[in-house]
């Protein structure tokens, strides 16, 4: 895992969605071309078995399809245009589903890029964990040094730990699941937690474990997060995190 991990470190959440439509190969590159060097994407498999990277549990609000992502075969989704989830600055005629494939010849070319994968808990309804973990780990292989596995999924990140060196992030469902039985077994290298159940009096400067909070929407949230020692910051917004960096850096 990249040195730039400890201290201040910021999350493109879904690549540049300021810009591009979430999760697409433009607004990963977008991201990058803006000097953020961690990028988190969202990953599930499709009818048979390919990992592409996509968020919601349906793809009606961005495919018009009343369906799930693992009932699809890949050939049926491909180069259907992605409908925006909002209004964005810059919208072009390749916004698809990409396939993992494509994101990890993106990242190649990148090699001081951490890629922050997220295991959708939806493809454990339809497929097997150890199913799972293989098709996305092999994927991810000419990669594999530049790849956190994310989750809320306890028991899947449980299956990496057993099965590779590779460093995991668990999201938190809630405060209560932050425990020293979670942190005993689980051992997360990272922890990822939404700003609205972080505890306004807890502190963080002592903790093993990186914090990672999302969703970061203005500077003054940074700021108090980091008087409380949490110093890793997730937003759908690149021109916020590079203005949090300036702020860090003054």
């Amino acid at each position: 895992m990249p040195d730039s991990l400890s201290k201040v470190h910021w999350v493109a959440h879904r690549g540049d969605c300021e810009h591009y439509i979430e999760n697409t190969l433009n607004s990963i590159k977008s991201a990058m071309s803006n000097g953020i060097e961690h990028i988190e994407i969202d990953v599930q498999l499709t009818q048979e078995g390919l990992p592409v990277v996509f968020h919601d549990n349906n793809l009606k609000a961005m495919l018009n399809l009343d369906t799930c992502m693992s009932k699809v075969s890949f050939s049926h989704i491909n180069k259907q245009p992605l409908t925006p989830r909002k209004k964005t600055t810059v919208l072009t005629n390749d916004e698809y589903i990409p396939m993992l494939s494509q994101v990890v010849s993106l990242i190649q070319k990148s090699p001081n890029v951490t890629l922050y994968v997220e295991v959708k808990n939806i493809n454990f309804c339809y497929f097997s964990y150890q199913y799972v973990y293989k098709r996305i780990i092999n994927t991810l292989k000419p990669i594999i040094k530049q790849v956190v596995i994310i989750g809320f999924s306890y028991r899947f990140l449980r299956l990496v730990k057993k099965n590779s060196t590779l460093p995991i992030a668990y999201v938190l469902p809630s405060w209560k699941h932050y425990s020293i039985k979670m942190l005993s077994n689980l051992q997360p290298e990272i922890i990822f937690s939404d700003i609205n159940i972080i505890p306004t009096t807890e502190e963080f400067f002592t903790k093993k474990e990186t914090w990672v909070v999302y969703e970061i929407s203005h500077i003054e949230q940074a700021r108090r997060l980091m008087n409380q020692g949490i110093y890793g910051f997730e937003s759908f917004t690149p021109s916020l995190l590079k203005a949090i960096s300036i702020t860090k850096d003054k």
